[in-house]
């Protein structure tokens, strides 16, 4: 590492210019050292940023100057590595844009009606250019100053733009109800604003309520390390009540104190670069995207790249179905022309010229292939004083310290647990989505997985390890942090078994009789159905048993019974195929 860094500082001996803000792969093309090194320096921060992400200034500029290459003092300049060479341009071409904000909180607590109450007394005109839900997305006006806001489903859909790559939101509202305090998905919300590392504002809502503790709600906050400015921290709250429509100006003013000293600029003068928030097909009209401009304008006739999708822009749209001819910096908009439909959180960047939009694709496409392999060896990387990262859910509340506890206390030459999230209940999608965001493994003790988290699980090389003992755990991921950084999942076959009868267990459910052929069947592994060859179920186990008793693996030649997760369609002589997940 040191000898790479003096090689790079003679490659690069003149201050550069930086703007701000820039994707890793740019960044890397400018200093000349590989995307993996930039990646992982960024990790030692903190940062979990793939090489399409974009980085602000002052990060970049540290990343830069630990290769020894040093950075001039900020102007308002752009860059765009890839179309043309780096320029300096003057302050009159930079201008700060509107911050882009997500609410986000546990269910019931007001969101949706805190989004209401915004939207029915600030939306903008449409006249003034202002986007509507339509789209997904609107614009409010806040003492002349514009704010966007994007209407997500919660934070699954936060994270899941975050875990492909998308810093989407500048800012992150969380709300949190003065009757309940902090709840389950308050928490998880939590998590999911710290795993994005932007700024966040409380928004108390129902501070109307009659006897509301709100002292007892900012010391639950504050076991949540979020802690709020007039306790020392740096997190600013405020009281509102959505349905009285009371504090949204005061909400509005924090949003715009926050956005002001975040200094969120743009070039409008550059070409367009941003992120997909939604893309569709359209029976009449064909590929519709919904796009977020976070710099630059997009102008109507552009040629547009976003991942493996491509095109040039034929029409243009606001949210209130107006045909527009340009999209300002920070504004959402809708087009047409984009070929294949692109996915949600995709970073995409216009192009004037056809040939420059196709020299970028390829570019890209063979620079992202080299850093795909970088990648897989950098996910809880081994460099000395890293954090091998967890997900830990458990069955119930009174495990979860215990658990939390013995998993935090595990180290290894150096090598030490960071938990992202922890909570009670089963490992779900929204779980997995935050582990591939923090590149995290999930670890369920005692903990149901559900079929479509398992899933997506191994869609995303995620790997979800289910306990029900603790020593057990216990020496497992010890053996994942001394490896740290082995991170393909594969399936590691356990055993296979026939089906010899099916017994109705209950009503609503049937168990399994069978003899293990091969191997052995475990209680904490994974089980698929097979009839014919063709896969039937694919999840995890509900019981496993040898006579009567409940036990945690029956071997081969044995018989026992077994009941699955959401599964009773069993038939003789179909075969029980029995895995587990692990690193190859």
């Amino acid at each position: 590492m040191v000898n790479e860094k003096i090689e790079n500082s003679e490659k690069v001996t003149q201050a550069i210019n930086l703007p701000p803000s820039i994707t890793v792969g740019d960044l890397s093309q400018i200093i000349d050292v590989s995307p993996s090194e930039i990646i992982k320096e960024l990790m030692r921060r903190g940062v979990m940023a793939n090489i399409n992400e974009y980085i602000n200034f002052e990060m970049a500029a540290l990343i830069t100057t630990t290769f020894g290459i040093p950075v001039l003092k900020p102007k308002e300049n752009q860059v765009d590595t890839i179309a043309k060479p780096v320029v300096t341009l003057s302050e009159s071409k930079v201008a700060s844009r509107p911050p882009i904000v997500t609410i986000l909180g546990h269910v019931d607590h007001g969101k949706t009606t805190l989004l209401d109450a915004i939207r029915g007394t600030k939306v903008v005109d449409s006249e003034h250019g202002g986007i509507t839900q339509g789209i997904g997305a609107y614009q409010v006006s806040h003492q002349d100053n514009l704010i966007t806001f994007i209407d997500t489903p919660g934070h699954e859909a936060f994270t899941n733009m975050r875990a492909r790559g998308a810093q989407v939101t500048d800012i992150a509202i969380l709300v949190v109800a003065a009757d309940d305090g902090v709840m389950r998905q308050t928490i998880e919300a939590i998590n999911h604003i710290k795993a994005a590392g932007v700024p966040m504002i409380v928004a108390i809502n129902k501070v109307d309520i009659p006897g509301v503790d709100l002292n007892k709600l900012k010391a639950q906050l504050v076991e949540h390390e979020v802690i709020p400015e007039e306790l020392g921290g740096d997190i600013l709250c405020v009281n509102v009540s959505a349905t009285k429509k009371e504090g949204i100006e005061d909400l509005l003013e924090s949003i715009s104190l926050v956005a002001e000293i975040s200094e969120l600029k743009s070039n409008p003068d550059e070409n367009g670069t941003g992120v997909i928030l939604e893309g569709e097909t359209d029976k009449l009209r064909g590929n519709l995207a919904t796009i977020l401009v976070q710099n630059g304008k997009v102008f109507l006739g552009n040629y547009l790249v976003a991942g493996e999708s491509s095109g040039r822009i034929k029409s243009m749209i606001d949210g209130f179905g107006n045909p527009v001819k340009f999209i300002e910096p920070g504004a959402p908009g809708q087009i047409l022309g984009i070929n294949p439909v692109p996915r949600p959180g995709e970073i995409f960047r216009v192009f004037e010229k056809e040939k420059d939009s196709k020299q970028f694709l390829g570019k890209k496409k063979k620079l992202q292939s080299k850093s795909n392999n970088d990648l897989n060896s950098l996910k809880n990387s081994s460099d000395e004083n890293e954090f091998y990262h967890l997900i830990v859910k458990t069955g119930s509340q009174g495990t979860m310290e215990p658990v939390k506890k013995v998993l935090e206390n595990i180290s290894i030459d150096n090598k030490a647990i960071k938990i992202i999230h922890s909570d009670i209940g089963t490992v779900n999608e929204s779980d997995v989505m935050l582990a591939v965001a923090s590149y995290s493994t999930i670890i369920g003790f005692q903990a149901d997985v559900e079929p479509g988290a398992l899933k997506q699980a191994q869609a995303n090389n995620i790997l979800v390890k289910r306990y029900d003992i603790v020593y057990e755990m216990i020496e497992e991921v010890e053996d994942f942090v001394s490896e740290f950084g082995e991170e393909k999942i594969v399936e590691n076959k356990l055993g296979e078994a026939l089906i010899l009868a099916v017994f109705e267990i209950d009503k609503k459910g049937k168990a399994a009789g069978f003899r293990v052929n091969s191997g052995v069947l475990r209680r904490n592994g994974y089980m698929k159905i097979l009839r014919d060859g063709k896969e039937l179920y694919n999840g995890q186990v509900g019981s496993l048993r040898h006579f009567k008793e409940n036990v945690r693996e029956i071997r081969n030649g044995m018989e026992g019974g077994v009941t699955l997760e959401n599964f009773k369609d069993f038939q003789e002589n179909d075969v029980i195929y029995c895995y587990e997940l692990k690193r190859a």
